[in-house]
């Protein structure tokens, strides 16, 4: 019997035949996100041989993986051969529909298992770490993403320059990649109290994002700020 919402919120482990059972009457669904929760977080997504145009049919997800130490794009469809299990790693997810019509999360990294349920590809996302949606047809945006995508932006330009940055970064295990990301957000906060105060919520959510980290994972922590060190992120 398919696991419901509730339970698999609550940690239990999901796969796809559980997550095809989820999706019955959708095209993806993912929970949770900041400021909600800070994971860990899941997205799954069906894609069937033909759109049911009930809701959002998916027809692609593209993700980022890594190989050799370097990322490169990766994609599922509905001809993906099955089944699949491998690490995403950090950047863009996007679920695209027959319409070239997206929805956009931002990850941190974790684990893909992929396989056929009855007719349909259904792709399971796990992370110990948030996922954070990034608007498009069905949803908006995040408060945080808007931050994220500039930090992973500041990322890519550390591969760019800073070399073995991109090794490392790719290495790094998806809290530690959070932790860097929180860590950065606070430095900035903590510059900057015009900002503090016209952005409280946020500021107040990284404040106990860091306290909660340096607490539970201080690995993770620690981690996050040698990524830091090593991009020249640090505030």
């Amino acid at each position: 019997m398919p696991l419901s919402r509730v339970a698999v919120a609550a940690g239990y482990p999901i796969d796809p035949a559980s997550a095809g059972g989820l999706l019955a009457n959708w095209g993806f669904l993912a929970e949770p996100d900041l400021p909600d929760r800070p994971g860990p977080a899941w997205l799954l997504v069906a894609i069937r041989p033909a759109p049911t145009l009930r809701h959002f049919d998916p027809e692609l997800v593209e993700f980022w993986v890594t190989e050799q130490d370097r990322g490169r794009h990766a994609a599922i469809t509905h001809a993906t051969q099955m089944p699949l299990e491998r690490p995403f790693s950090w950047g863009l997810i996007r679920i695209v529909d027959r319409l070239r019509v997206s929805n956009e999360y931002l990850t941190f990294g974790g684990n893909l298992v992929a396989d056929t349920v009855e007719d349909a590809v259904v792709a399971v996302f796990t992370s110990p770490a948030p996922l954070l949606r990034r608007g498009g047809h069905s949803q908006a945006w995040d408060p945080p993403a808007e931050w994220l995508g500039a930090f992973f932006g500041r990322l890519l330009l550390a591969v760019d320059y800073e070399p073995g940055f991109e090794a490392l970064v790719a290495a790094a295990e998806p809290l530690a990649r959070y932790a860097a990301f929180i860590s950065d957000c606070t430095a900035r906060y903590r510059a900057r109290p015009a900002l503090r105060l016209g952005q409280p919520d946020m500021s107040a959510l990284t404040e106990t994002e860091e306290g909660r980290l340096r607490r539970e994972h201080p690995d993770a922590w620690a981690a996050g700020d040698r990524l830091l060190t090593a991009s020249r992120l640090a505030a």
